[in-house]
């Protein structure tokens, strides 16, 4: 993942930056290093297949 000026990160599949506050990040469950960062509009395309996890509030991740 890349955090771009502290408080947003692109999305995986179009590359639209996306405000951490409103960023999706869908995860393998048993594997913590996996993780694509998606925005509404991909979510809604690729939904959350089985095996993964979404994640919501990903603001712990802002930087100051």
């Amino acid at each position: 993942m890349n955090i771009v000026d502290g408080d947003k990160i692109e999305c995986s599949r179009c590359d639209e930056l996306v405000l951490l506050d409103d960023a999706n990040i869908l995860g393998k469950s048993n594997n913590r290093t996996y993780a694509k960062p998606l925005c509404d509009d991909c979510l809604e395309n690729v939904g959350v297949p089985r095996g993964y996890e979404l994640e919501r509030d990903v603001s712990y991740l802002k930087s100051d």
